[in-house]
């Protein structure tokens, strides 16, 4: 080898032994974890970004509003749990005025405490310093000029502004819907949407806090919310956040399975909420909320009352058969059979005076998924049971109904 190889390979070696390595034995101790920085369970976690998508009528402004409002007293809203009590929560609508969000926070309060006076400034003096309102519609944080010299996205003013705000108030969580105004100029492209998503993403890692963008789904989503991919334009968005929501209002086909048939025609007030992307936690069980109208304390220019409203939490009716209050009253309807005498039948298709999932829908205003799942909880607690007689004309044999439980006479196997 020659002199000047051996001096080569002596410079290289030289310059390994300062390089820091890049690839080092793990070795960490339990002693050295630390908790998940959550800033509420499932729902956005410090230095990171959530996305929360929702469907146009879904009233994606007024969940977050309510979990804004929920977290900043250090209450649990829709399964999501705050980690302390005194979280400061900052609320940016680039789409509403300041007035409209008055209102709609009025419509929270109303629907907390009632209408009175003192009872509503007592709840104002709880929220009062915890949660923080922007106070102007243009709050792009990226920005794209018109002419070829300035074609690059840039953060805009607003952007360090807020920012600056937000480590200044300590804010522990900070909302900004829509999307679609949180950008100005941009393509909507995989790339230019990477670059809004980093700048939510500088927001969260200086400000050592939780961001959430709140967006539309698209339209092949169609109710569905268990794909994160139902957030409109580009994946780069969702892939870069570490938890996705969905919101989806009930369709037409869910009205009919869920809802009883007086009540299908208002399917619209109903939504329902997943979590198709947890990072950081397991996915929860798909929730449903129901819209519960909010009359304001204040009337319109001709005198007529003003309306907004509230996300409730809503339950399917299968989920309480066991204590429904129809069931005593179906239960002694099953026992008396039908006005020939013959009892009610198990069947799921066919004349529907004889069927007991009929007699749950017609005279009970259950939905026809819910009649048959309530039908086979009844026989699956010991309530009701399947037995197979002859009908009354004698010509076939048939499964009805019976009462075991509460039933005035012993079951008994003669005809009918």
């Amino acid at each position: 080898m020659s002199a000047i190889s051996k001096l080569e390979e002596k410079a290289v070696a030289e310059v390994k032994a300062k390089r820091q390595p890049v690839l080092v034995p793990l070795a960490f101790t339990h002693s050295q974890l630390t908790g998940t920085p959550w800033v509420a369970v499932g729902f956005a976690l410090r230095g990171a970004v959530t996305i929360i998508s929702a469907a146009g009528g879904t009233g994606k402004t007024q969940f977050t509003l309510q979990a804004a409002i929920a977290f900043a007293l250090g209450e649990e809203f829709a399964g999501f749990r705050p980690m302390r009590k005194d979280l400061k929560i900052a609320f940016v609508s680039g789409e509403e005025p300041l007035d409209e969000i008055w209102r709609r926070i009025a419509a929270i309060e109303v629907a907390r405490v009632g209408y009175k006076a003192a009872d509503i400034e007592k709840f104002k003096e709880r929220l009062y310093g915890r949660l923080f309102i922007c106070q102007g519609k243009n709050v792009a944080l990226v920005t794209k000029g018109s002419t070829a010299k300035n074609d690059v996205a840039q953060r805009t003013t607003f952007h360090e502004e807020l920012c600056e705000d937000i480590i200044d108030q300590g804010i522990d969580l900070v909302i900004l819907d829509p999307l679609i105004r949180l950008h100005s100029g941009l393509d909507e492209n995989s790339a230019e949407m990477q670059e809004l998503h980093n700048a939510a993403d500088d927001i969260a890692t200086r400000a050592n806090c939780g961001v959430v963008l709140v967006s539309h789904t698209n339209k092949m989503s169609k109710g569905t919310v268990d794909d994160q991919n139902a957030a409109r334009g580009t994946s780069a968005m969702t892939d870069a956040a570490r938890v996705v929501i969905i919101m989806a209002n009930m369709t037409k086909e869910e009205a009919k399975e869920l809802l009883p048939e007086a009540e299908q025609a208002t399917y619209m007030r109903y939504c329902r909420l997943g979590d198709p992307k947890q990072s950081y936690s397991v996915n929860s069980v798909p929730k449903w909320f129901r819209k519960q109208s909010i009359k304001l304390p204040v009337l319109l220019e001709d005198g007529a009352d003003d309306y907004r409203f509230v996300h409730e939490p809503w339950k399917e009716t299968r989920n309480d058969v066991l204590t429904a209050e129809w069931l005593p009253r179906f239960l002694d309807r099953l026992k008396q059979g039908r006005s020939n005498g013959e009892a009610f039948n198990a069947a799921a298709d066919g004349p529907r005076s004889g069927r007991a999932d009929a007699l749950l829908q017609d005279e009970f205003h259950l939905s026809r998924k819910h009649s048959k799942e309530a039908l086979g909880q009844l026989v699956k607690a010991q309530i009701l049971r399947v037995a197979e007689k002859r009908s009354t004309t004698g010509k076939k044999m048939v499964k009805v109904y019976e009462v075991l439980k509460g039933a005035a006479a012993e079951a008994d196997d003669e005809l009918f």
